[in-house]
């Protein structure tokens, strides 16, 4: 298992140094989204009506700073939804479809086991990545408090990866083993803005057609920005207790799919 763990962490951190500008750009991006979240209705009315109205949209009271707290914490669950989902199924589907490594994966490990490591620890460590840009940013915005935010937002964020991850696997071994999909890419391009939509990161939740609402629920993700909203409200963290419990259950319902899902799998391709 160590040295399955070993090698993923190798491949990530090349595969990283190999595509850095692909990161600057996820960096980038979601700099301009949450200025533009904020200070493009600014220049149509301004700065207070904006505030004014994004803290009837979101229930909590607010000033400038939380409300672009609240824009800056969007782009990190952005990214981490977009990056996990897509990133762990076209990881899994490119080495047994294209790389044709999969036999030397089920020669050295069970399955199961791989595709648990897989999609825990590729989450840990591109979730990082991923949302690097906000500790400045939030560290400008609230001084040291800003700081504490981020670490807790970050604590989060690798949470919901996690669980993210395993999500993945539910999709991608169906995909692998079972059909004869060659481009995975339209999947997760498919799935990646439903769960965001439905769990209310576009557009009021109120607003959200029923199907996305329930496809976001298969995931921790509404959860997750209700902590979110605690957190850059500085509000009472019963929406953290209820994001941990929830997302203990998904992670665990999730591990036993995917368990079930992989052994399934490899089962068939051992029996050729």
């Amino acid at each position: 298992m160590l040295n399955i763990a070993k090698a993923i962490v190798y491949r990530e951190f090349a595969w990283f140094k190999r595509f850095l500008s692909d990161y600057v750009v996820l960096w980038i991006l979601p700099l301009l989204f949450s200025l533009g979240v904020v200070f493009l209705p600014a220049s149509l009315s301004s700065p207070t009506a904006v505030v004014k109205n994004m803290g009837m949209l979101y229930g909590i009271e607010m000033d400038l700073k939380t409300a672009y707290s609240i824009a800056l914490m969007f782009t990190g669950i952005i990214n981490v939804v977009a990056v996990t989902i897509s990133d762990v199924m076209q990881t899994l589907f490119a080495e047994f479809r294209f790389m044709e490594v999969g036999i030397m994966i089920l020669e050295a490990t069970r399955f199961a086991k791989y595709i648990t490591i897989n999609a825990v620890l590729r989450p840990l460590i591109m979730t990082p990545l991923v949302t690097a840009y906000m500790a400045p940013l939030l560290l400008y915005l609230n001084g040291v408090e800003g700081l504490l935010e981020f670490l807790i937002v970050e604590a989060i964020f690798m949470l919901t990866s996690v669980a993210l991850g395993l999500y993945s696997t539910i999709f991608a071994v169906p995909l692998i083993f079972h059909t004869n999909v060659s481009r995975p890419w339209t999947i997760t391009s498919v799935l990646t803005p439903a769960i965001l939509a439905g769990a209310g990161t576009y557009i009021p939740i109120e607003l959200v057609p029923q199907v996305l609402r329930l496809v976001a629920l298969t995931t921790p993700v509404p959860e997750t920005c209700k902590a979110l909203y605690t957190v850059a409200s500085k509000g009472f963290p019963q929406a953290l207790s209820t994001f941990g419990a929830i997302l203990a259950f998904s992670t665990a319902l999730y591990i036993a799919v995917s368990g079930l899902l992989s052994k399934r799998a490899e089962v068939k391709v051992r029996r050729g």
